[in-house]
Parts: C-alpha cells; structure tokens; sequence
C-alpha cells in the first residue's frame, strides 16, 4: 500500500473512528454537486445521492488503495479536512498528502489533533465565576472547588457558593466555552469564548438563564471566568456595571399587532449609563488619550440622539446623503405610496454630482415607480430659467421617462413664504409619517428630522404654496 492509501486508512481509523460517514464528511466536495446530473426532483435526495456516490469511491479508495489524484489536489482546499487546524493552524496543507517520506510526522500530527480536541482548553488555573445577582443586587462568585474529567471527556466542575455546592457541566465547542450549572430545578447556561491566552487573568462571558425571583422571565447577564479573586471596581469596569437584560416583554400578548414597545425609552437608561460609565473613563484612566476622549465623546453624542428619539423630539443630522438614501430605502420598503420632495438645484444636489453615494441615489430614485409603485413628485429650486443647461434639462428628462413629476420653481418668488427649500416628506396619516427638512431660519447648516404633527402640518402647507407656485416641466419634442 503506496504512503497516500495510508495516511487515508490513518484519517479513516483514528480521526474517523472507522465510520464510513464521518470519513465521507470530511473528504467531500459539494461544490462539484449538479442537481442536473441525477435523475431526482428534490434537491435534498440529490445530494444524498452525490454523498452515497462519494463515500462508494472512498470505500473503493481505502479498500484497492490510490494515488494522490489531480481531482484530490483539485478538492482539496473545498474538504472539510483542510479545515480542520490545531491551535489555529491546518492540521495538514496538500503537500502533507504529496510527499512519500512523511507517514511519522502525519501520525504525530494527528494524535496532537486528538489530544488537542480531547484537552480541556482553559487551564485549571481558573477558579472563579462572577456574576450579577439580581435578588440581591450585588456581584457574587461561584469557587470551583474542583476540575472534574471521565474517561469519556466529559468534564465537571464542582462549585460552591454562600457555602452551597453545585455541579456544572464544562463543554468545549468550536472554542467557545459553555458552562451549565444546575441550580434547584433551574439551569444556568454561560457562554464564553476561548481566546487559548492561559496568560490572561479572567475571560468575560455571557450568561442565559430566568430570573431568580420568577423563573418565567427569561435573562442574560455578563460574567466573568477569573484565576483570582478581583476587586469589586475591577468587576464593575469589566461587567458593565453589570448589565441584566431581562426579557419581560416576552410575559406580554404574542399577538404582534396589540404588542407595542417603546425600545427606545427601554433601552435609553442603558446608554445613559454606558455614556456615565465611559465620561468617568475619560476623567480616570484616559485623560491624556485624545484617541479616546473622542470616542467617549461621540457616543455621548449618539446617547442624546437617542434620548430625543424616545421622546418622539426633531434631531439633526450631517450627513444629508445618508440620510436621503435612507429616505429612499424607507419608501421603497412601503411601496404604493407618494413621496414629495424640494430640493434646490445647485452644485451641492446629489442629482448633479457623481460619487459612489450620489449614484447610488440617483440609481434608486429613478427606480422607484418601475420597481415599488412609488409615485414621486420633485420641486426644483432654482434662480433663474436661464440656468438651466443641457445637463440640467437632460436630468429632469431623464426622470420624467421615470415617471416622476418634475417642477421648477423661482426662489425668490417662494423663499419669505416658506421654512424651507429642501425638505421631503411622505403623508400616511399614520406613525411612519416624517419630514427632513434643512430649516431657512436654522443657523446650522444640517438637516432635521420631524415627526410632530404640528411641524408636519406646518411643511405640508408650506409644499402645497410651493406646489401652486411651481410649473410643471414638460418634455420638449
């Protein structure tokens, strides 16, 4: 038996436990499947039959022996087996499979993917579990008192905590850490990831249980797998102050229609605290970084948005391209509906510029009637009928063809009646209605967005002067 049969009848034996499926698992290509090839409707039995096809040729192969094929070589990188590493790295590359002189290195190689996949991959150096108690309102620790391991694999972890002992079970898979302890009738499932640094002092997780209180509400919470006891500061800048997020809507009618939620005023005491949390940061350990002063900043930015969100307030905006692709999208999403827009034709529309993001406007402006039933009117600003050229007749023809109603209209014959010359609105008569609008009278040059319904009634009055004013453009023959 040449050395590639060999290494085969290795990985069958020892990695496959001589399993003719799992030997078939890692060394199929499902990128070769064709429906088209197999006389079979369902595409499921079609790729039962590609597996039964493949793992009839392995068996031959392991039986009869084989060479290290070109369709092998082809395969190669699309096995399973490729992917399969230790610590990271492949526990073989296709030259393992093409050289002659290597069967020791191959079978040190696989007895390291064994120990390594059997291996409890955090050290028993960890004896701590933090967590945040949600009766008691305090940080506690589970001590494991002992690293169980069975001939088998599993592992257990005896614990103890306010002198009571408890059994957990200990789960590695795909490098992630699973840690279930058995409390009463309850169960507690915590999840960390193994980042294999044994140099680390604690790795912090997330844990998914019920309310000890009402075990009808479900709850996650951060902890802390630790190698010594930690200061009660320390945890909390690792908890988050420790954060519960407790699931209480689910107790609530499931019928969708009658369930409404505020999220933003759910959840706008917890970016309040984020935002506390990081400004004492930036007055402790990071004065001197302006990388994270900054940073501290801005979020705090993002947790005033929010907060005016939840209480339904207009907020400003920068980026007007943004936020007018985001306008698109929106009623591209509800479809059959109407959307008027002002915009003043100068160099700053994104109707007349050409970057990624102005394109990529245009391209969903000029689709909204064709695509979703949108029907779009467009009121131009402009100063004169003399400034417009050929590229600017050229635009509004080529939405006209769109079937978008294109209106133009002298600003100096609209601009002291009005609050603004570019805003856009959609009028539902329902909570999805808004405006974004870049007020005249606003000493900042942003955008806002309203969804009162006094501004609202005050741009939708504005738009039907603009509307009486204006004159249709027509395509000229």
């Amino acid at each position: 038996m040449n050395t590639f049969s060999q290494k085969l009848r290795m990985i069958y034996v020892q990695i496959a436990n001589e399993d003719m499926n799992n030997f078939t698992k890692i060394l199929i290509d499902y990128s070769k499947y064709d429906k088209s090839k197999f006389n079979i409707n369902s595409d499921t039995d079609g790729k039962e039959q590609f597996f039964l096809n493949r793992k009839t040729v392995l068996r031959r192969w392991l039986n009869k022996g084989t060479t290290c094929t070109p369709d092998f070589q082809k395969s190669f990188l699309n096995y399973k087996l490729s992917k399969l590493h230790i610590k990271g790295n492949p526990l073989f590359r296709l030259l393992d499979f093409k050289r002659e002189d290597n069967l020791e290195y191959f079978d040190q190689q696989i007895e390291k993917y064994l120990k390594y996949q059997r291996r409890v991959q955090v050290t028993i150096d960890y004896k701590y579990i933090y967590s945040f108690s949600t009766l008691t309102q305090s940080i506690s620790y589970y001590k494991i008192i002992e690293w169980e391991k069975d001939s088998k694999g599993k592992t257990t972890l005896l614990l103890e905590k306010n002198n009571q002992h408890f059994r957990a079970e200990f789960q590695l898979l795909d490098n992630n850490l699973f840690i279930t302890i058995q409390k009463n009738d309850n169960q507690l499932y915590m999840l960390f990831h193994d980042n294999q640094d044994n140099s680390s002092t604690y790795i912090t997780g997330m844990s998914m249980g019920y309310l000890e209180s009402d075990n009808k509400v479900p709850m996650a919470k951060k902890v802390i797998f630790s190698k010594e006891v930690l200061k009660s500061k320390e945890l909390e800048s690792m908890l988050n102050e420790t954060e519960t997020l407790l699931a209480i809507e689910n107790r609530f009618s499931t019928n969708l229609k009658l369930f409404q939620v505020n999220h933003f005023v759910k959840y706008v005491n917890k970016l309040k605290n984020y935002s506390n949390f990081f400004q004492r940061l930036r007055k402790t350990h990071y004065r001197e970084f302006f990388y994270y002063r900054l940073a501290f900043n801005q979020f705090h930015a993002i947790k005033e948005l929010f907060k005016r969100v939840s209480k339904k307030e207009s907020y400003y905006i920068m980026d007007f391209q943004g936020a007018f692709l985001e306008l698109i999208k929106t009623v591209e999403t509800i479809g059959d509906t109407k959307l008027h827009v002002v915009m003043q034709l100068n160099k700053e529309s994104p109707f007349l510029k050409s970057s990624y993001k102005d394109l990529e406007i245009q391209s969903h402006f000029f689709n909204l009637y064709q695509k979703y039933k949108v029907t779009t009117t467009i009121i131009f600003v402009i100063d004169s009928y003399e400034e417009l050229n050929t590229r600017k007749k050229y635009l509004f023809s080529e939405m006209i063809e769109n079937n978008i109603e294109v209106r133009t209209i002298i600003k100096n014959t609209i601009i002291h009646d009005i609050n603004s010359l570019d805003f856009s609105f959609i009028h539902l008569h329902d909570k999805r209605d808004f405006v974004l609008a870049d007020p005249i009278r606003d000493s900042k040059n942003v955008y806002k967005i309203y969804t009162n319904e006094l501004t609202m009634d005050e741009y939708r009055t504005d738009y039907e002067r603009f509307i009486n004013k204006s004159k249709v453009y027509k395509n000229k023959d």
